[in-house]
C-alpha cells in the first residue's frame, strides 16, 4: 500500500467506463465502510408493476454468477454479515461496514451482487414470498403505513406517490423476465457511484475499487434514468389542501401527519441545510417545538417528531404523532397551532439552540465512517458538490435568524399543506377539516 496521507477530504474519480468513485481517506477510524448507489428506486418501477425496484432489492443478494446462494452467505459472514441493501423512491444502494482487512473480499461480494446476480426462478419464487410478508407488516404497522400515505396524499399520480413495495397483487405479478430487464436497463457504471471510507489514501481506495469494477460493462438495454420533474398536478398541494383518513377499528390510538415541500439539492446546498434546520427547529427531540408543545407541555403523545427526505427535485418535511383516540383531536389541533406559527419565526434563543444541535450532530458523524460514504454517495449521485462537514459546519455559522426565518416563511408552507390520519373516532373528522 501506498504511504498514507493527511487528507480526509473526498475525492471523486471516474473509470473508464463512468462508473463514479469517491475515496475518502479516514486515517483515524478502524473499518472500512462501503456505500453502492445506483438511480434505480421505485419512481422507475414500470406503472404496473409497481414494487419492481424493491423486489430486484431483495433478489440481488441471492445466487450470483460467482457465489451459489450458500456460497454468498458465508462470504457475507466471513466479512461481518453488515450488508444492508436499501430501495429508495429514487435509489437502490447498498452499505457494509468491515474490517479494513476485509475490503477486498466485501468488494468482490458487492461487484458480484450488482453486476452478475443469476436471479434464479426458485429464489424469485422464495422472496417474492418474503416480500409479501413485508408488504403484510407495514399494512398491520400504522407507523409506517402512515408514511405511504402521505406521500400518496402529497404526491397524487406523480412516481413519488407510488409505495416503495408495491402492492401484493403487483408483487405476484412481477416476472423473473421483468427483473432482469430492470436490472438491465439500470444497473451499469454510469448510473451507479461507489464511495468508500475509511483507514487508506485515497490511491489504495482507487486501486481496490478498479480491481472490482474497471471491467463493469453495460448491457446493450441500458439506459440513464429519465428525471420525472415536479408538474402542475403534482404535488397535489399546489391545487391547495389534501387530506386522506384510513379508518382502522383495531388500533387504540391515532397516526396523523402533515406533510409539504421543502428545497432540495437542485436548489443548491444551503437551501438543503436551511432545510435540515428548520427540522431540527420544528421536530428533532428534545427542545424542538413539537416535542416541547405537545408531549413535554401538554402530555398528548408519546412519539412525536419531524422527518425530512430530499430527493432530486423537491424535498419533503413531514410531522408526525402517535396518540390515544380520545385526546387525538386535540392533538391534531395543537399540531396545526404549532407548524403555523412556524411562519411567523423562530426567536434567536431558539435558533441558537437549534443551530447548535444541528452542529453537533454533524461533527458527531464527522468521525463515522459509514456516514461519509453513504453521504458522499449520494451527493456524487445526484451531481452535487462533495460538501464535506468541515464546509457544511461553516456555512451553518453563517445562518442568521432574520434570514432564516425569511427562508422557512417561504418554503416551509404548512398552510397548504397534505394531512393524513390512520385509526378512528373524532380525529379523522379533525383532519378532514
Amino acid at each position: 500500500m501506498s504511504p498514507r496521507r493527511n487528507d480526509s477530504s473526498p475525492a471523486m474519480h471516474q473509470l473508464r467506463n463512468g462508473l463514479r468513485i469517491v475515496s475518502t481517506p479516514m486515517h483515524n477510524a478502524r473499518t472500512m465502510s462501503i456505500a453502492f448507489a445506483v438511480r434505480a428506486g421505485s419512481v422507475y418501477d414500470p406503472p404496473r408493476s409497481a414494487g419492481l425496484a424493491h423486489f430486484l432489492e431483495h433478489l440481488v443478494f441471492k445466487a450470483t454468477d460467482d457465489y451459489s446462494r450458500p456460497e454468498l452467505a458465508e462470504a457475507m459472514q466471513r466479512c461481518g454479515n453488515r450488508f444492508d441493501p436499501t430501495t429508495g423512491k429514487e435509489t437502490i444502494s447498498i452499505a457494509g461496514t468491515v474490517p479494513t482487512g476485509k475490503l477486498d473480499d466485501a468488494l468482490a461480494l458487492v461487484a458480484s451482487v450488482t453486476q452478475r446476480p443469476r436471479f434464479e426462478n426458485d429464489d424469485v419464487e422464495t422472496e417474492r414470498q418474503v416480500v409479501l410478508e413485508e408488504l403484510r407488516d407495514w399494512e398491520d404497522d400504522p407507523s409506517k403505513r402512515i408514511e405511504a400515505l402521505a406521500d400518496r396524499t402529497l404526491w397524487g399520480t406523480h412516481p413519488l406517490g407510488r409505495d416503495t413495495g408495491g402492492t401484493r397483487s403487483s408483487v405476484r405479478a412481477i416476472s423473473r423476465a421483468q427483473v432482469r430487464r430492470f436490472h438491465r436497463r439500470y444497473f451499469h457504471p454510469r448510473n451507479a457511484v461507489l464511495s468508500l471510507a475509511g483507514p487508506m489514501s485515497h490511491r489504495d481506495l482507487l486501486g481496490v475499487a478498479r480491481k472490482h469494477f474497471g471491467d463493469w460493462r453495460p448491457e446493450a438495454t441500458a439506459v440513464m434514468p429519465k428525471r420525472h420533474p415536479i408538474t402542475a398536478d403534482a404535488p397535489a398541494i399546489l391545487q391547495g389542501r389534501r387530506s386522506k383518513v384510513l379508518r382502522r377499528s383495531d388500533t387504540s390510538q391515532v397516526w396523523f401527519s402533515v406533510s409539504t415541500t421543502t428545497p432540495s439539492y437542485r436548489h443548491g446546498y444551503d437551501a438543503v441545510l436551511r432545510a435540515q434546520l428548520a427540522q431540527v427547529l420544528i421536530g428533532d427531540g428534545d427542545g424542538s417545538r413539537l416535542w416541547d408543545g405537545l408531549r413535554e407541555r401538554m402530555g398528548l403523545a408519546y412519539e412525536v417528531y419531524a422527518t425530512l427526505d430530499f430527493y432530486g427535485e423537491s424535498g419533503v418535511m413531514s410531522a408526525l404523532c402517535a396518540v390515544g383516540r380520545g385526546r387525538a383531536s386535540a392533538a391534531v389541533r395543537e399540531m396545526k397551532r404549532i407548524l403555523d406559527e412556524t411562519a411567523d419565526g423562530f426567536t434567536r434563543e431558539e435558533f441558537s439552540r437549534g443551530k447548535a444541535a444541528l452542529g453537533a450532530q454533524i461533527e458527531l458523524s464527522s468521525d463515522w465512517n459509514a456516514a461519509n460514504a453513504a453521504r458522499y454517495a449520494e451527493l456524487a449521485l445526484f451531481e452535487q458538490q462533495l460538501v464535506t462537514p468541515a464546509q457544511e459546519l461553516a456555512m451553518l455559522d453563517k445562518v442568521r435568524p432574520p434570514e432564516f426565518n425569511r427562508f422557512v416563511k417561504a418554503n416551509v408552507r404548512w398552510d397548504s399543506a397534505a394531512v393524513c390520519a390512520i385509526g378512528g373516532g373524532p380525529a379523522l373528522a379533525a383532519v378532514r377539516d
